[in-house]
């Protein structure tokens, strides 16, 4: 899987099946907590049985990835999971991994 998030983070730039974010979304009481739904809702809603991904610790410019940042400590991927079951039907599968 690394690899292939590699080659898309080389060769390909935003669309429906691909977003970067400089930092990870916020969860409990912050303002932007439903940032996630809003995004992950777009991605599933669109006509594509292609993978589809949002990588996190991209500056991206003109939808291409031009740097990095560092995510110092990660959010637990059962907080996401949790989050986004609870305001999202019908179930939404996704993965929220390390690279």
């Amino acid at each position: 899987m690394n690899q292939d998030i590699e080659q898309i983070i080389k060769y390909n730039s935003e669309g429906p099946t691909l977003d970067y974010k400089k930092e990870e979304y916020p969860l409990g009481k912050h303002a932007k907590r439903n940032e996630i739904l809003k995004d992950i809702s777009a991605l599933a809603n669109h006509h594509s049985d292609t993978d589809k991904y949002i990588i996190i610790g991209v500056k991206e410019e003109n939808g291409v990835a031009k740097d990095f940042y560092e995510i110092e400590r990660l959010t637990d991927e059962a907080a996401y999971q949790k989050f986004v079951n609870e305001n999202i039907e019908p179930k939404i599968n996704f993965n929220y991994k390390s690279f």
